[in-house]
């Protein structure tokens, strides 16, 4: 088995580049066919090939790949990360995840979303971009939520490295908890703490308000 790298703790600034007119020619559409739809992403080369290629997986949340979703969150951090790549000899592909932006009809219902569809969705992407030539080693790199996905998606499949960005470091139960218990109150806290107790037990709670 061939080892793999893993770099965590890697920030993203606030003052990350902007995108420049070379860098935005060389973008181009790229999807990935599954069972239940098509993702969509975009496919960011350098100047020179081959090169090595980072799969940016978004974080948690209506987080398209570029890095804004419809809560008001307009950052355009992905994609300014894959321009930055692309004028350092990098290539990048950054997709939609299923539900999301142009890979929405890849999701008919949110409730049949599982924490494995991510994962396997980001298998598949590692194994589009295995099996091109342009590219000469493949790099993981997942942002929050998604650093977990590329985590474990970068352990079974065919990735030379991975790269946390702002990765948790703690259980989800236990996040879910600290952030629930500050923004709601005591009766429905007890409620959600039960439901999230249920579910760390691997028992399905279909009626979660």
């Amino acid at each position: 088995m061939r080892r793999k790298e893993f770099i965590g703790g890697v920030a993203l600034g606030a003052g990350a580049a902007m995108l420049t007119a070379k860098a935005a020619a060389a973008q181009s559409d790229i999807s990935l066919q599954t069972s239940t739809g098509t993702l969509n992403g975009t496919l960011q080369l350098p100047s020179n090939t081959p090169s090595p290629v980072v799969l940016i997986i978004a974080g948690s949340g209506p987080t398209d790949r570029n890095g804004n979703s419809g809560l008001g969150l307009r950052s355009n951090c992905y994609a300014q990360l894959a321009a930055a790549l692309a004028r350092r000899g990098v290539a990048s592909v950054r997709y939609d995840k299923r539900g999301i932006g142009a890979s929405s009809a890849a999701a008919s219902s949110e409730k049949d979303l599982r924490f494995e569809t991510y994962i396997e969705d980001a298998r598949a992407w590692l194994t589009l971009v295995h099996g091109d030539s342009r590219f000469s080693k493949i790099v993981v790199a997942g942002h929050s939520e998604g650093s977990l996905i590329g985590m474990v998606a970068a352990l079974h499949g065919p990735a030379g490295a991975f790269v946390s960005l702002e990765g948790a470091g703690r259980p989800a139960a236990t996040i879910l908890r600290e952030q629930l218990k500050r923004n709601l109150s005591p009766e429905q806290y007890q409620q959600s703490d039960a439901i999230i107790s249920k579910l760390e037990q691997g028992v399905v709670v279909p009626d979660s308000p």
